[in-house]
């Protein structure tokens, strides 16, 4: 189908921007093609109202695809694809995935753009952070606004600052629950039963969160209003203070950071491998 969407692979994110395209009446959920070799992933979509398929050669005549696969099995889904034949919008939902990899793979008919949402897409709330090629139109742009803004907020970066994104975005939300995991463990050291703690602390950050949110002050600002000196709060951030709070969360972004981009150039050598490996097999 001209001017159809194919989507490669409908896991948490692949699915989450299929919803958030459907909700918002972006498009018709039978311009979308969801490919997937997994058939549960397929009857997902199906439900839908999507069609499905579990060959890539399907898409062919799709104007705009959103890769969602993991970054390993690229290689072997660019091989499927080959160069695409007719210009097409691509958009790479694939941690440590270039945008030049992927314009390598699939030839000079591909428009690329590389997107890092995170969790909260699957409810609408997700920070996701997008990067375009040179080449791409002001129709791409707008497209890939308005279909990643189905899930959340979008913020245009240079794709150098992608793994900073993904440090500070794409693994945010595990920093969150990590703290409210923590907090329920210690009130119920202070006497709470489990069901308890866990409704305070879930609202308690569900209030600040949104506070944050909305509001025009400052995270600053709004930890100094809580934070009486000589209080309770402050006795709190005193401890935070003494184990070096600060430091260890900019050295847990710059790990992750780090990581970043370890696994990109591991990603890279891969595919370059797999590539001479299947040029020298012909």
């Amino acid at each position: 189908m001209n001017d159809g969407i194919a989507v490669f692979g409908f896991g948490t994110m692949g699915s989450a921007l299929v919803g958030g395209m459907i909700r918002s009446n972006l498009v018709s959920p039978e311009s979308i093609l969801v490919v997937d070799p997994e058939p549960l992933a397929r009857t997902r979509a199906a439900n839908l109202g999507c069609r499905v398929s579990e060959s890539p050669s399907d898409s062919a005549h799709c104007t705009r695809v959103i890769i969602a696969v993991k970054p390993q099995t690229f290689p072997e889904l660019a091989l499927a694809l080959g160069a695409l034949q007719s210009p097409a919008l691509v958009l790479s939902l694939m941690a440590g995935v270039s945008i030049a990899r992927v314009q390598s793979a699939l030839g000079a008919h591909a428009r690329c753009a590389r997107c890092m949402p995170n969790i909260a897409a699957q409810i609408g709330l997700a920070v996701t952070t997008y990067a375009l090629a040179p080449n791409c139109t002001i129709a791409d742009r707008d497209f890939v606004e308005r279909l990643l803004g189905s899930v959340g907020t979008t913020v245009e970066i240079g794709e150098p600052l992608f793994n900073a994104a993904t440090a500070a975005g794409g693994s945010g939300p595990a920093y969150l629950f990590f703290l409210a995991e923590t907090m329920i463990e210690s009130a119920v050291r202070l006497g709470f039963d489990q069901p308890t703690a866990d409704r305070i602390v879930r609202q308690s950050l569900l209030g600040a969160a949104t506070l944050l949110a909305r509001g025009p002050r400052s995270a600053a600002e709004l930890r100094g209003m809580v934070t009486s000196q000589g209080g309770t709060t402050s006795a709190a951030m005193a401890i935070f203070d003494s184990y070096g709070f600060r430091t260890m969360m900019h050295d847990a972004l710059r790990a992750a950071n780090d990581r970043g981009r370890d696994l990109a150039l591991t990603a890279a050598s891969q595919q370059n491998s797999h590539a001479n490996g299947a040029s020298s097999s012909h």
